[in-house]
């Protein structure tokens, strides 16, 4: 085997061995052919229990958080290595069986093993993550307890790409919108909870719409988050009319109609430059005339094998009676890629019956 010989002229057997990290090597059909002893300290298997198997085959059977199989799909950090011939980095979000039948959290590193320009196969490193899974489990729960349950008119989406995100939905009855955050993970929605708090407290004293980006940036210089910056939809709810302003966010799409709206826009808040806006930067949409969809551009920028989906795109796969759920899922079968690159995060707002 090609594989196997270049390791042994190497010396990288020897040295995984001795590493105090667990680790082992797959081929190119991700089939084991290398198991370490600290791999066999943490989950229980020697070298002789998944020697000649494939993870998916009941040794690793590696989960992601929502119970979605990992090694068999496109979603395993080996077969993104070997594909892309790139490292993968999976932090605590991978769940992989034990001998004692029992499932453990993992950190993940994938590295591609190559001999000039060709893939031969990978190396995985892992870690115990238990730790870092019961503070992020909790920083999730707490997160997850903000997004709003649907209602008859309004259905809400939420998916972060890695468990914690930067999107958030603001839901504050007749006020509603959906805000993206630049950036991702645990700092990201540490500024979604700092925005939520100042959206409040703005909200409270009942400002005019268009002065609430203005209004906004104002509260975030208190914070001086330097770099850090938004985008939004935000507006107000009343019966079958929404109103809204719209800061640098991409443009909703009327899903009956299947057709993108053109909305007057400002600036996204962050840069210092948002201003007193008057009532002509409000925008206006009768839910008569078909349901509204506002989501964040981690669905548009979506990379598929023809390239980037784009807001034309999704126009292009849209049912007039989809919901987020199942909007999500047709982009699940256009993904060049089996991970969820960035957050996604959805609002369709539908004619009261």
């Amino acid at each position: 085997m090609q594989l196997q010989a270049f390791l042994e002229s190497t010396n990288v057997l020897d040295f995984l061995e001795y590493l105090e990290i667990p680790a082992y090597v797959v081929d190119k059909n991700r089939k084991i052919i290398f198991w370490n002893k600290e791999a066999t300290k943490l989950t229980g298997y020697d070298a002789n229990d998944v020697i000649g198997k494939r993870c998916a085959e009941q040794v690793l059977n590696h989960l992601d958080r929502t119970g979605i199989p990992v090694c068999s799909t496109e979603l395993c950090p080996l077969y993104q290595a070997i594909k892309n011939g790139i490292p993968v980095e999976v932090p605590f979000a991978v769940y992989g069986l034990t001998k004692s039948g029992k499932r453990r959290p993992f950190s993940i590193f994938g590295l591609p093993i190559k001999k000039e320009n060709e893939v031969l196969g990978a190396i995985e490193l892992f870690t115990d993550a238990e730790q870092m899974d019961s503070d992020m489990s909790l920083a999730i729960k707490v997160q997850e307890g903000f997004v709003p349950q649907s209602t008859d008119n309004i259905d809400f989406f939420y998916r972060p790409s890695t468990g914690l995100g930067g999107d958030m939905i603001y839901y504050n009855p007749p006020w509603i919108g959906i805000i993206d955050i630049s950036g991702h993970g645990v700092a990201a929605a540490l500024v979604s909870m700092l925005i939520r708090t100042a959206l409040d407290a703005i909200i409270a004293f009942d400002p005019p719409l268009q002065g609430l980006p203005f209004l906004l940036e104002n509260e975030l210089k208190k914070f001086n988050l330097q770099s850090i910056y938004l985008t939004g939809i935000i507006g107000q709810l009343h019966d079958n009319s929404y109103k809204f302003i719209n800061m640098g966010h991409p443009s909703p799409i009327n899903v009956t109609k299947k057709e993108l709206l053109e909305t007057k826009n400002v600036v996204p808040v962050g840069f210092g430059l948002s201003e007193e806006y008057d009532e002509s930067m409000i925008n206006t949409h009768d839910l008569s005339n078909g349901n509204l969809l506002l989501y964040t551009d981690g669905l548009t920028e979506l990379k598929t094998k023809s390239g980037t989906l784009t807001s034309e795109g999704l126009i292009n796969i849209l049912s007039p009676n989809d919901t987020p759920s199942t909007i999500y899922l047709k982009t699940l079968h256009l993904r060049a890629s089996g991970l969820q690159e960035d957050d996604i995060t959805m609002v369709l707002l539908k004619k009261y019956q």
